[in-house]
């Protein structure tokens, strides 16, 4: 058999490559962006050292009466922390307890096996975690109330409408009621502003690469709920979409906004 190509053949490749190539930049664009993005929102996935707790930006009960007390106290005190111990146990004495998290959830195909699972589940935690506690707010400071501007705007067209039958609401519920046992729903933007629901499992993260995300999952999170059990059954018990219901009156609509237009080219913001 020959081993020489058509010109058919080595234009295709030829396409092929230039696309790769031209694709890397956007990507790596992305994801800067998006660092950058939560950087400003006041979670940095560039900060160096062992991890610690950050401090929930309201009161326990700042919440009420959609999230307890008591469940924001021990998630945050107790299942947040067991995160950021068991990922600062698990990268001592590793090449990786000096790098960043954005680092870290970026290099976890590199990971050596017996440190992976527990890099991947705990580090994850710490940022799923982090970005959690900044998109939510208390209702009628900043919390509830439904989305505006050019995010209102990406969410009808991407799914028909905000909080009509069927459209983004209905959509992000269906999402997370059906994610089986532990995990997260997402909305996430791609390049553009683009806007997908995704659902990813335990504590993996739209940050890391869809190989660990899940297909299509990897993005820059601009919104995210915890459905493991541990977010809400002390008030609802295993009636999850009650507490799905509830989400909506404390989402901060103005930190999703911010994060949604940072993904947006210049020439798209304000259509």
């Amino acid at each position: 058999m020959s081993n020489q190509i058509t010109r058919r053949q080595a234009i295709a490749l030829t396409t092929v490559a230039a696309g790769a190539v031209l694709a890397a930049p956007r990507l790596a664009s992305a994801r800067s962006r998006a660092i950058g993005l939560w950087r400003e929102a006041g979670l940095d996935l560039q900060q160096a050292g062992e991890f610690t707790l950050p401090p929930l930006p309201y009161a326990n009960n700042a919440l009420e009466p959609h999230i307890d007390a008591e469940t924001m106290e021990i998630h945050h005190d107790r299942h947040h922390k067991a995160y950021i111990d068991n990922a600062n146990k698990a990268l001592a004495g590793t090449q990786y307890a000096d790098m960043t998290s954005d680092r870290i959830l970026g290099l976890l195909d590199e990971t050596p096996d017996d440190k992976k699972t527990a890099i991947r589940n705990n580090v994850g935690g710490h940022v799923n975690h982090s970005m959690f506690w900044l998109l939510m707010a208390p209702t009628g400071k900043g919390g509830g109330g439904e989305p505006t501007g050019a995010l209102a705007d990406a969410i009808k067209q991407a799914f028909g409408s905000y909080g009509d039958k069927g459209g983004f609401k209905d959509q992000f519920a269906e999402v997370a009621t059906k994610r089986f046992g532990s995990g997260w729903a997402w909305l996430i933007a791609g390049d553009g502003g683009k806007l997908k629901i995704v659902s990813t499992a335990n504590q993996d993260s739209p940050l890391m690469a869809e190989k660990f995300a899940g297909p299509g999952a990897a993005g820059t999170p601009i919104l995210g709920l915890d459905v493991w059990e541990h977010a809400y059954y002390l008030k609802y018990r295993n009636k999850r979409a009650d507490y799905i219901t509830a989400f909506w009156n404390v989402v901060n609509w103005t930190r999703a906004a911010q994060l949604h237009t940072g993904t947006m080219g210049a020439h798209e913001i304000g259509k």
